[in-house]
């Protein structure tokens, strides 16, 4: 798959940057390994090639390799003139190790995933053409049907790796479903194919040689469901297809899942795409590669055909441009022939690599040996059939309000000018042209709130304590002996008091940080909805939401007497009168809420209206992937994996997600997922019998862990839960819940915080309390859970001694830099083992819920189709007269997601809501 992206001014300063980042670096390093006096620094991963230096990005080795940190390492000269090299985490490493690595890895003829840096473009082009003879050119009705009898008869029993090129879209911001137009393709099917004079190759000139009517052409290859096909990111290859009118089938794998499932940790070392994987030598250590394949692993199109862009006086500059795709096919033509066929052998030969390495790894199930069978069963079983799954959601889609979101988004710029304006209104009684700042700006923001502050990594380096900033001249203000207003002007800001405000967030340069989390510290819990007396001033509402302004401005502030401190956040003490300090805290609330709805409306209301994520049926198809390292999925464009929290859901986005006309959406959760896969993987007695018991099990375990509660409960004085019966409107005593909401709210996020790993040190931090304090309360927790304690330690020592831990289907995540951590980083280590094998099993749960769902017949009968996953809820769409009947089959498939049955020792909780649009059957 390729896409020719639509190239921005932005995208093009962005890759000049990244060059010239990447050209000090190699410098950097190159003085660094020459010169012992030079102490500093440079993360890289350096591989001598010609005499010279290489600045590789990580790469990965094999996950059984021990040595596999020392694929992406620092390097750092002592002042002894010694090589000190360490991993990404700062790890120092075996010398001899690492050399013998770089030794390793430049005899063999793969270069990692930058290898493309070790050749001139002559050279790649002669490389290219050299597999020229070995392409069979489809460019006619004619060859076409030749081939595609070949490959539907000779060649039917074989694998055949397929791949794109599309032009006229942006990958990164635009969905493929209805977006790009196929410009060629390409099948390999391996050394033993001969299409005529010794052509293994196909490539396909839909540009040119025949367009829609070539590919249709190949339509009874790309739709025989008994003819195996492998794909690299097989989504967008299936969607710029399907645009066409095909309907892709026989799909077989997706070499990016396969190397997921591989290796998990690749996420962040390394990736997956297919010049990262092909360039990799363990990753391709599973194939049989002759010389010449050994001689050339997937290049990027930029190292192949990117040119320097010529500057005004006609000299080559530094930045490095590409032409439009299309152009590239008319222009490079054998080169571009060459590079797309190579991306299909690449494919195949990815395929193979990575079916050897899952077909070496044990399946296990539930912590036992599935007989005979190996992680390329599991895949074939479980993912393989789940991402087509996926693929077929995302051409679904969800069908969007978008006349709803247009006056939400009235709504949400008129109270973000709202809060905006507070915050300024307070800021100006301190710093005149704080009136005028960007309160977006990180920079302006540090100024007002912290100058003067020292630097906390070098305390010799201070912010100053007043600067001049350049700011857009919104309110046309005119300068002395000018007559028209510019376009910027000067502004002048300085801190808000003499002294800096207090600091507990950092940047990781050793500045205030001012993100959320840190102007929420300074704020406390405290409202926004606070009268400054001119908060409205100069703002031009849409009459639509008029009334929520004046609303929102008429709110007052309490007095004096009714304020809780306590309340309050660090900003409060920092001034002297008590009055300054809640205006400070208040203001600074606002500031928060002026980020918050940006955020809402930068990631979900503009986005969600916009043309690049929907189709022409007007539905939004985001993409699905499986690329978490616990194995939970991602959505991407739009991210609808992080819609705000219901409670927070302030202008209720959910509300835009619609069935269509006639039809009703299915909304299915399971409860307390989570915590119940935890009771099954620890066999926890305690968290079994609350769960078989049913009822609020937050309440329970508060009850188990207080006594005084469980006495209470004893005594009737408050009820554990009620179920009313008709007539009844109150419970006769309080319930727990209520009556002990505090001890319900320390149960509840312990119940989470421990199934996530967390210590007593991190709750200490959320709870505000004493580490020992926080330590008492959790071994409280543990009193009563002694099974769960014992599990932790054996996932930790799992990690310590195997380097990974697994899910309850067998999938494995790996930490290879175990050996070498710090106490620091080990800890970091020993939470993700804990954590893994509960979300990731969650994951497992979610997976085989959906497959259970696709596979039953009544609901393909009664037309649901699944919509959407996000976390541990589902989203299907159908006839709204079948709903019930509908729900009740989801609720079963969901409860027994296993081939019909529920292996865990605890059953699991299924709430489902059937209405017409998301948030109404929340």
């Amino acid at each position: 798959m390729h896409g020719g992206s639509r190239v921005t001014l932005e995208s093009w300063k962005r890759e000049t940057e990244m060059m010239r980042i990447t050209r000090k670096l190699e410098l950097e390093a190159l003085k660094r390994v020459s010169d012992p006096r030079h102490k500093t620094s440079s993360r890289a991963n350096i591989l001598s090639s010609s005499g010279g230096i290489l600045i590789n990005t990580p790469t990965d080795l094999a996950p059984s390799d021990s040595a596999s940190d020392l694929a992406s390492a620092e390097i750092e000269s002592g002042g002894d003139g010694n090589i000190v090299v360490k991993d990404v985490n700062g790890l120092k490493l075996d010398q001899s190790r690492y050399l013998e690595e770089i030794k390793e890895t430049n005899s063999g003829l793969i270069k990692p995933s930058t290898s493309k840096q070790a050749y001139c473009q002559p050279d790649l082009h002669e490389r290219l053409g050299s597999i020229y003879d070995s392409v069979l050119i489809v460019d006619d009705a004619t060859v076409a049907k030749e081939v595609v009898g070949m490959l539907t008869n000779k060649y039917r029993h074989l694998v055949h790796a397929c791949d794109t090129e599309v032009a006229k879209i942006d990958v990164k911001q635009e969905t493929p479903v209805d977006h790009g137009e196929i410009i060629c393709f390409s099948i390999y099917s391996g050394p033993e194919v001969d299409f005529g004079n010794g052509k293994s190759f196909v490539w396909v000139d839909v540009l040119d040689g025949g367009g829609r009517d070539l590919l249709i052409a190949f339509a009874p290859f790309f739709e025989d469901p008994s003819i195996k096909k492998v794909w690299h990111n097989y989504s967008f290859d299936n969607h710029v297809i399907e645009n066409y009118g095909l309907k892709l089938s026989g799909f077989h794998a997706d070499t990016m899942h396969m190397a997921r499932l591989w290796d998990s940790s690749r996420r962040t070392m390394g990736g997956y795409s297919l010049e990262a994987l092909t360039g990799d030598k363990r990753v391709m250590s599973g194939a049989e590669l002759c010389h010449e394949e050994e001689l050339f692993g997937k290049v990027s199109m930029k190292t192949i055909f990117g040119r320097r862009k010529l500057k005004i006086d006609g000299s080559e500059g530094k930045m490095i441009i590409l032409s439009p795709v299309e152009e590239l096919q008319r222009e490079e033509r054998k080169p571009w022939i060459c590079y797309s066929v190579l991306d299909a052998k690449s494919t195949l030969k990815l395929y193979e690599s990575l079916k050897s390495h899952l077909s070496n790894m044990p399946w296990k199930l539930d912590g036992k040996p599935v007989s005979g069978k190996s992680m390329f069963d599991f895949y074939e079983e479980y993912w393989q059939p789940f991402g087509d799954l996926l693929v077929k959601m995302e051409t679904e889609g969800m069908l969007v309000d978008r006349a709803y979101l247009a006056e939400v988004e009235k709504v949400a710029k008129a109270e973000q000018v709202i809060a905006t304006n507070r915050f300024r209104n307070w800021a100006t009684r301190y710093c005149a042209d704080a009136k005028y700042m960007n309160v977006g700006s990180d920079t302006q923001l540090r100024q007002l709130l912290f100058g003067g502050i020292a630097n906390r990594k070098d305390p010799d380096e201070c912010l100053p304590n007043e600067r001049i900033f350049k700011v857009p001249n919104v309110h046309q203000v005119i300068e002395d002996g000018k007559k028209t207003p510019p376009k910027f002007r000067n502004i002048r800001l300085h801190s808000i008091r003499d002294n800096p405000l207090p600091a507990e967030m950092f940047t990781a340069s050793g500045w205030p940080s001012v993100s959320g989390d840190a102007l929420k510290a300074l704020a406390g819990k405290v409202s926004a909805e606070y009268d400054f007396m001119s908060d409205s001033c100069d703002l031009q509402l849409d009459d639509n939401v008029e009334n929520t302004a004046e609303n929102e401005v008429s709110e007052k502030q309490k007095s004096t007497g009714d304020v809780n401190k306590s309340a309050y956040g660090k900003a409060f003490l920092a001034f002297e009168k008590e009055e300054e300090g809640r205006e400070a805290c208040h203001a600074i609330s606002a500031l928060c809420e002026v980020c918050s709805i940006d955020s809402l409306i930068s990631n979900f209301i503009l986005p969600l209206q916009g043309i690049n994520i929907s189709g022409k049926n007007e539905r939004i198809h985001c993409s699905l992937n499986i690329n978490t390292e616990t194995g939970r999925l991602s959505a991407r464009r739009p991210s609808l994996q992080n819609q705000p929290a219901l409670e927070k859901d302030r202008y209720k986005i959910r509300q835009a997600f619609i069935a269509a006309p006639g039809n009703s959406l299915i909304v299915a959760d399971y409860g307390q997922l989570e915590l119940r896969i935890l009771a099954h993987l620890a066999s926890c007695k305690s968290m079994l019998d609350a769960f078989r018991a049913g009822g609020d099990f937050h309440s329970r375990t508060a009850m188990n862990m207080y006594p005084y509660i469980r006495e209470a409960i004893d005594k009737k004085q408050v009820l554990l839960e009620w179920h009313p019966q008709p007539g009844e409107d109150k419970p006769p005593v309080p319930l727990l819940k209520d009556a002990f909401a505090s001890e319900r709210r320390k149960a509840k996020m312990l119940n989470f915080s421990i199934a996530y790993g967390k210590t007593p040190v991190g709750l200490a931090r959320d709870w505000k309390v004493s580490v020992k304090e926080a330590k008492k309360t959790v071994d409280l927790w543990y009193s009563n859970r002694k099974e769960v304690l014992a599990w932790q330690e054996e996932r930790k020592q799992e990690a310590r001694d195997k380097q990974f831990v697994c899910t309850l289907l067998g999938r494995a995540r790996r930490f290879p830099s175990m050996a070498h951590a710090t106490t620091y980083q080990k800890g970091h280590i020993e939470r993700a083992a804990i954590n893994t094998p509960v979300q990731g099993s969650a994951a497992d749960v979610a997976m085989c819920a959906m497959l259970e769902i696709t596979k039953n017949a009544r609901l393909k009968e009664l037309g649901w189709k699944l919509l959407l996953q996000v976390h541990d809820e589902v989203i299907l769409e159908g006839p709204t007269e079948t709903a019930e009947v509908a729900k009740a089959i989801v609720v079963e498939c969901m409860s027994k997601p296993f081939n019909g049955k529920n292996i865990l020792k605890v059953g699991l909780s299924v709430d489902a809501k059937c209405a017409q649009n998301w948030y109404s059957a929340k």
